[in-house]
């Protein structure tokens, strides 16, 4: 349970306005009053609305309105590349931003937006990771861009992760010392704004991989940046306590002092006491980790709390230890190998509870259960080879102090079938989301271009269990890569867009084009968008109460997660069933607290610190 003394405290700091109940009538009220079978996703095709141009080529996407026209935009990126735009007639396009034109088309701005131009303003900035918030507190969304530097290539032209500013018409501009990592470069993969310390202006986690990927065990420092408030940062990492050993020395990884590979981050309030904590998904079946605020900077909790990795350490089905066993003296002696073996077994080390976790790229943070507290969703790799040792991808519930259980994916209903010996579970994308307004949070995994992979949606049921649901629904397109989701046509629930990867297998398309899924169910929403005054202006890391007569529901405004920057908007949607009306409480960052009762379903709401608010229908 919360702490009832907090939260006495701040009903007792919070602000109700007289007039904040609804008068007008609500929009007509929509009848979802149960799930029916059929497809729920449609892909538009060349001639249809918000039909993205087959020209367009991306493995990572992300979303938020940019322009403040209220429609979300999308920013494409490739990876694996540090080419520069070339807006040549017969020039490739690496990154583009895509205006959403009303939800009727979408205008293609990459060359005049200045996003993808360096701090000196020429042309080219080699980012694969673009996450938003309002840094300067002027009312719109900026952009940082991570750059992903392995600092074994030679293709590096100098690119670092860096502030674009936003004039308010999604027009970008380097913020001044905007360059946020190190001089040699930074394998950046994660990124999240958030404000740890609750001063009103955003602050930036981030997180990096291997140093030289393939060349040593040597790992980036996990990095905070502290923000001013006018585009720059100020890097606190060793100040507040997040500095690890160096990882170079295989010893590190076995006590847990050294620093890991990353390849997701999240930023999200997990044991109840309003203060946002940090989170790294880890590679390499090491530990993941869950920094938490303590009085002078921050601990990692991620092995007590149960998120670092499962409990099973049974590695007897592992192939490489079946192999090592072929001219080793194992006791008890394991099966034979199944694989043509080779020397990729290190006793001493890959038999250590270090190794004994999974590879873990993004970690979604979502009130799966509405019990009030954040639930956790890890995007897993698994390879068959390395058996049950390696974490799947799954479902961790939150007790309310910030330590998780995991009831398993047999009995979540979110357990896969795989060929035998042939398959790897390829996922590398989660999000929890609504897709059919009903209130109840759904799950989608986006997997990757291994065989037998698709999108993976499942649909909570009312007894907080899943179906799967990706077949009847459409939602179960091969070889994914990336997701971004959001109601980009404004008819009241969520769309997705995903790209195709080739890396692997190939696909059906041949190509690396996007795919726009428009959500063709009905139901009635909660569309909230929060404007801080004192807190900072996009209302990231606030909790937001939605409450019917039946249900309340938590939410946090997004400052971006996962791997490689997934960003799903700034704006809550929520569910509501049947129902037309709801109330809000926003807890702000530090504490302060609003209440709006009487709210109309199916308009957009900008609710302001302060009890204001204003209606868009």
């Amino acid at each position: 349970m919360k702490n009832i003394g907090f939260l006495m405290l701040l009903m007792a700091c919070s602000t109700k306005d007289s007039d904040t109940a609804e008068t007008g009538d609500p929009p007509e009220c929509r009848n979802n009053s149960s799930f029916t079978a059929g497809v729920r996703f449609e892909e538009s095709t060349e001639d249809q609305p918000l039909a993205i141009s087959s020209e367009v080529r991306g493995l990572r996407m992300s979303t938020a309105d940019l322009n403040q026209d209220g429609f979300p935009d999308l920013v494409v990126s490739q990876i694996g590349t540090h080419k520069h735009n070339d807006y040549g007639p017969d020039g490739n396009i690496q990154r583009r931003l895509l205006l959403n034109r009303e939800g009727k088309s979408w205008e293609d701005v990459s060359e005049a937006s200045g996003l993808f131009r360096n701090r000196n303003g020429e042309p080219g900035h080699a980012a694969a990771i673009h996450i938003f918030g309002d840094v300067d507190n002027d009312g719109d969304l900026d952009v940082f861009s991570g750059v992903y530097t392995d600092q074994s290539r030679d293709d590096d032209p100098g690119d670092r992760s860096m502030i674009h500013l936003n004039d308010g018409t999604g027009v970008f501009t380097a913020a001044e010392s905007s360059e946020l990592s190190i001089e040699k470069g930074y394998a950046t993969v994660g990124a999240s704004f958030l404000d740890y310390n609750a001063d009103g202006f955003l602050d930036l986690w981030v997180v990096g991989f291997y140093k030289e990927y393939g060349a040593s065990y040597a790992a980036e420092q996990d990095q905070l940046f502290k923000g001013l408030g006018d585009g720059r940062f100020e890097e606190v990492t060793k100040k507040m306590g997040l500095n690890m050993k160096a990882s170079s020395d295989v010893a590190r990884w076995i006590d847990g002092t050294g620093r890991r590979p990353g390849y997701g981050a999240t930023a999200c309030e997990i044991n109840g006491d309003g203060k946002i904590d940090l989170i790294a998904s880890n590679y390499a079946r090491t530990w993941n980790q869950i920094w938490t605020q303590v009085e002078n900077g921050f601990e990692d909790i991620g092995v007590s709390s149960g998120f670092a990795g499962d409990n099973n350490e049974d590695y007897d089905d592992n192939e490489f230890y079946r192999c090592y066993c072929q001219s080793h003296a194992c006791d008890p002696a394991p099966p034979a190998p199944v694989i043509s073996c080779g020397n990729y077994w290190n006793a001493g080390f890959d038999d250590t509870p270090a190794r004994l976790n999974g590879n873990s790229f993004s970690t979604a943070c979502g009130d799966v259960d509405a019990d009030g507290d954040m639930d956790l969703l890890t995007a897993e790799i698994v390879h068959w080879h390395i058996g049950q040792s390696s974490d799947p991808t799954e479902l961790l519930l939150n007790d309310g102090t910030g330590n998780f259980s995991r009831p398993g994916n047999e009995a979540m209903g979110l357990d896969r079938s795989w060929p035998s010996n042939s398959w790897n579970e390829g996922d590398i994308n989660a999000a929890f989301f609504d897709f059919d307004n009903d209130g109840y949070q759904d799950i989608l995994i986006g997997s990757s271009d291994y065989p037998d992979t698709h999108i993976f949606l499942y649909r909570q049921k009312n007894d907080g269990t899943f179906d799967d649901v990706s077949a009847e629904t459409g939602m179960n397109q091969p070889w994914p890569a990336g997701l971004a989701i959001a109601d980009f046509d404004a008819d009241g629930d969520l769309d997705v867009v995903t790209g195709s990867s080739t890396a692997r297998t190939g696909t059906p398309w041949d190509d690396r084009r996007l795919h726009f899924y428009e959500n063709l169910s009905s139901g009635n929403a909660a569309r909230i968008r929060l404007e801080g005054s004192t807190s900072n202006g996009a209302g990231i890391g606030a909790e937001v109460r939605v409450s019917t007569e039946n249900r309340t529901q938590l939410f946090a405004p997004s400052g971006g997660y996962g791997h490689f920057g997934q960003h799903n908007t700034t704006t809550v949607h929520a569910g509501l069933g049947e129902a037309c009306r709801f109330d809000v409480e926003v807890i702000w960052p530090g504490g302060k607290t609003d209440q709006w009762s009487g709210l109309s379903a199916n308009v957009d709401w900008t609710l302001i610190e302060g009890g204001q608010k204003e209606r868009r229908d």
